[in-house]
C-alpha cells in the first residue's frame, strides 16, 4: 500500500471476522513501521456484542497510531490515549475526536455513521501524519462501499452466511461482483454524470433519446416506471439507490420483452447504491439486465471466518478454497489458520 491509501475492511454479515482481519492489519503495517489511523463506520472493538451479546476480539493498537473514535469510548480503553484533535461531530456516542495512542492497547471504536463525515474524520489523520488508514466496517453500513469513502477494501466473509461453504462461497462472489461492477460505455457514463449531480434519473430511450424522470426517488414509484417503459428502451440512470423493488419490477418487464431485444442497462453511482440482494440481482442479470457503477469498488482480497456464533465450524482450508474458485485469482485468507488460496489452489 503507498503512503495515504485508506483501506476498508467490510464484513458482508456480522460475525464474519472483520475485527480479526483488521488486527492482521494493524500487525502487518506496525511491523513495518508504517503509521497507522484507525476508525470505524460504526461500532466495533466491544467485548460483547452490542446486539447479540456473544463475546468478540477488541481492537489491538499499537503506541503512536491515530484513532478516530466518539470521546464517550476513550474511558474504555487499555492504553493511554491523548486527544489531538476535536473533529465538532457529534453522534449519540459523543463528540468524534482523534485520538493518539502513547501505549500500545486495546480499544472500542464508535466511528462516524454518515459517509461525509468518514471521510472528513480520515482526511484529518492523513493530515496528522497516517500514511495508512483502516476502517472496519460496521454491519448494514452500505456507504462504505463506496470508492468516495475507501481505496481499497478487504471482503470478510464467513459461516454466517451460510450452513455450508458452497453457499458462502457464492454469497461472496456475488458481493464481490457487486463491489467490482464495472462502468457503462463512455457515452452513457457522460449523460449519468451530470444527471446524478443534480439528483436527477434518465431513461434511455430507443434512438439515443434520454428522458429525465420527475421523481426525486424511484423508491414506491417502481411500476409507475415500468408502465412508461418501451420495448426498445436500453436503460435507466439511477440518481439514488437500485433497490430490490426496482429490480424486480425491471425484471418482470425484461420477462415479456422479445428475445431479440438489446440489453437493459441499470446505472448507479457506485456499488453502495447497490442495496438489493443477491437473488434479485441474480434474476435481473439472468433476464437480460445489466448492472453497472460510474465508480467502481477495489477489492484486493478476501478472508474466511469458518466458525459461526452457534459453534460450528467448517474445515478452514475447504472454505478457503471454495470461496477462492469462485473470485479466481483474488487472494483469500483464513488469518486465523494461517491459510490462504487463490483460484482454487493453496499458497
Amino acid at each position: 500500500m503507498a503512503g495515504g491509501d485508506c483501506v476498508g475492511v467490510v464484513g458482508l454479515a456480522k460475525n464474519c471476522g472483520k475485527t480479526t482481519t483488521l488486527n492482521a492489519l494493524i500487525g502487518a503495517a506496525a511491523g513495518r513501521k508504517i503509521a497507522i489511523g484507525i476508525t470505524s463506520g460504526g461500532r466495533d472493538g466491544e467485548l460483547c456484542d452490542a446486539i447479540t451479546g456473544l463475546p468478540k476480539p477488541p481492537i489491538n493498537v499499537p503506541r503512536g497510531a491515530l484513532i478516530a473514535m466518539a470521546d464517550f469510548t476513550i474511558g474504555r480503553t487499555s492504553c493511554q490515549l491523548e486527544i489531538v484533535q476535536r473533529l465538532g461531530i457529534h453522534t449519540t456516542a459523543g463528540e468524534i475526536v482523534i485520538a493518539r495512542a502513547r501505549s500500545s492497547g486495546q480499544v472500542e471504536v464508535i466511528g462516524c455513521n454518515r459517509a461525509s463525515d468518514l471521510v472528513r474524520a480520515i482526511s484529518q489523520m492523513q493530515k496528522l501524519g497516517a500514511e495508512l488508514t483502516l476502517v472496519d466496517g460496521a454491519a448494514g453500513r452500505t456507504f462504505l462501499a463506496s470508492p468516495d469513502v475507501v481505496g481499497a477494501f478487504v471482503l470478510a466473509a464467513g459461516a454466517t452466511l451460510d450452513t455450508d461453504a458452497r453457499g458462502i462461497a457464492e454469497a461472496t462472489r456475488m458481493a464481490v461482483h457487486i463491489f467490482t461492477l464495472p462502468p457503462p460505455s463512455p457515452a452513457a457514463a457522460s449523460r449519468a454524470r451530470p444527471a446524478m449531480e443534480s439528483g436527477t434519473s434518465l431513461l434511455n430511450r430507443a434512438g439515443g433519446r434520454v428522458e429525465a424522470l420527475p421523481w426525486p426517488t424511484l423508491l414506491g414509484r417502481e411500476q409507475r416506471l415500468v408502465s412508461m417503459l418501451d420495448p426498445g428502451d436500453l436503460g435507466l440512470v439511477c440518481a439514488r439507490a437500485v433497490g430490490d423493488g426496482l429490480l424486480a419490477a425491471l425484471t418482470s418487464w425484461l420477462a415479456r420483452r422479445r428475445p431479440d431485444s438489446p440489453a437493459f442497462t441499470v446505472v448507479a453511482a457506485d456499488p453502495s447504491k447497490i442495496a438489493a440482494g443477491d437473488r434479485t440481482v441474480q434474476a435481473f442479470e439472468s433476464a437480460g439486465g445489466e448492472l453497472r457503477v460510474l465508480r467502481k469498488a477495489h477489492v484486493v482480497a478476501v478472508t474466511a471466518n469458518p466458525s459461526s456464533p452457534s459453534g460450528e465450524t467448517l474445515d478452514p482450508a475447504g472454505l478457503v478454497i471454495e470461496i477462492s474458485k469462485q473470485v479466481e485469482e483474488m487472494p483469500v485468507f483464513d488469518i486465523a489458520a494461517e491459510l490462504s488460496a487463490s483460484g482454487g489452489v493453496m499458497r
